[in-house]
């Protein structure tokens, strides 16, 4: 007999939290004002940033609503190796639209890493069709920002 998890017609299949071995962790907080369209676009397009960071570092990227009155996100980062925390925090400062002081960095509790999703599954869709879009913008060189 398999193993393997039965996943109900039209369900999601589970995702197993094996991100709870890592230990280093930190989260940055990204608002995504309905109210604000502009504000929006702005964290949007950071959040597009980190995604891509992300990708370039090996970095785990997950998600939690942190306020949903506020509709502001929690996005959390796991690290593969030191070497590419420090990558992934000079990609950070790098940007006028991810740069941010260093009490803004923040580490998770216990309890937000094992709540924590992938992003897809927590980022409204308009936002995610966007920070797809603008990681791809990235890994095909329409940037300035990577070099």
């Amino acid at each position: 007999m398999s193993s393997t998890p039965i996943i109900p017609p039209g369900g999601t299949p589970p995702i197993p939290p094996h991100w709870r071995e890592e230990s280093d962790w930190i989260v940055l907080i990204e608002f995504l004002r309905e109210d604000d369209a502009e504000d929006r676009v702005r964290g949007t397009e950071a959040i597009g940033y980190m995604f891509a960071y992300s990708q370039m570092t090996d970095t785990r990227m997950l998600a939690l609503v942190g306020d949903p009155k506020e509709d502001a996100y929690e996005l959390l980062f796991s690290f593969s190796s030191p070497v590419n925390k420090v990558e992934f925090l000079h990609l950070l400062q790098s940007n006028d639209a991810t740069a941010c002081e260093e009490f803004e960095i923040l580490v998770p509790d216990p309890s937000e890493i094992e709540a924590a999703q992938p992003i897809a599954r927590v980022l409204p869709e308009d936002v995610m069709r966007q920070v797809t879009v603008i990681a791809a913008m990235l890994f095909g060189g329409e940037s300035d920002t990577i070099q």
